[in-house]
């Protein structure tokens, strides 16, 4: 953590201290109560003295960009997860280009808020002497982020639901980069919905903050779980060609997925079972081998339910 922030005034309006000056809102004025959207909180929160208006407007204007985008890619993540199924091949294929439009726009969006945020920051800096060494230590502004879950079903079975083999989705390994770009999609709304007016938040806090968004998007998001062309590690670009291709020349069947399954559960439990009576390493393997079984039996038997829905829908 940093040194401790600006202390309050008789007034109780924020004045500086030696260990960090507070920010000075543009025009002087007193800091504004906070407003209700995110949107609105994007200009109170970047209106800081020393940076020249159009710097301020050109970073609002490219962190808005983000939080739309943010906004629409967590809806699609979630689509399909209140349908138990089936639903037409159509609806995994139109969700899947959604999903591939959203991806490079975002791209787009990340190349723009690394410009921007650099000019902005170079202005802050020139504003407060030592302010980027001490943004270094400092904590950005918003409460911690306890991370992003997929609600319900995971991507697997809801794309099953659409038509496409159950062990194709796992194989693409589209999943993990969906996760992984959602998880920054909903860090960069936690941020944005809670980003203070300036004069609230330190000078360090406000710096700290800004970087990390830009810097996690283009810097690690984008590159790892988006455009990435590693075979075991995907982006989700390469993830959503790769299951097109084995969705057109395999076989997509549910038998083809349970067997599949079944062939995984056997495999862990032949683990389980070399395992009996070894040693300590053998006690490893065997653990992970029980935990495996769990986890195959279970996707068996949600892969039983959907082949249910299937047949009772026919």
């Amino acid at each position: 953590m940093g040194p401790a922030g600006p202390a309050w005034g008789d007034s109780g309006r924020r004045v500086a201290t030696a260990e960090r000056p507070a920010i000075v809102a543009a025009g002087g004025e007193a800091p504004r109560i906070a407003p209700r959207t995110w949107e609105d909180r994007l200009y109170d929160g970047l209106r800081v003295a020393c940076v020249p208006p159009h710097v301020r407007e050109a970073l609002a204007g490219a962190l808005g960009a983000a939080g739309v985008e943010a906004e629409f890619f967590l809806l699609l993540a979630r689509d399909l997860g209140a349908f138990p199924g089936p639903l037409p091949h159509a609806r995994g294929e139109a969700l899947l280009r959604q999903l591939d439009a959203a991806a490079r726009r975002i791209v787009g969006v990340g190349a723009a808020l690394e410009v921007a945020t650099q000019a902005y920051l170079t202005a802050l800096e020139a504003g407060y002497s030592d302010l980027r060494a001490e943004a270094e230590s400092a904590e950005p502004w918003w409460p911690p982020f306890t991370g992003f879950a997929l609600d319900g079903d995971p991507a697997e079975l809801r794309l099953r639901r659409c038509g496409y083999a159950y062990r194709h989705v796992v194989a693409a390994h589209l999943g993990p980069a969906l996760e992984g770009v959602a998880e920054q999609m909903a860090l960069t709304l936690h941020a944005l919905r809670t980003l203070p007016p300036a004069g609230i938040a330190p000078a360090a806090a406000l710096h700290a903050g800004l970087y990390e968004l830009a810097s996690s998007l283009q810097g690690y998001t984008i590159p790892t779980h988006i455009a990435s062309h590693s075979e075991e590690r995907p982006g989700l670009l390469a993830a959503i060609a790769r299951l097109a291709a084995l969705d057109a020349a395999e076989d997509t069947s549910i038998a083809a997925d349970i067997a599949w399954a079944q062939a995984q559960y056997q495999a862990a439990r032949r683990v389980q079972m070399d395992a009996l009576g070894g040693d300590a390493r053998s006690d490893g393997a065997r653990r992970w081998a029980t935990r495996g079984m769990r986890d195959w039996q279970d996707v068996i038997a949600a892969l039983e339910a959907v082949r249910l829905h299937e047949r009772a829908s026919r």
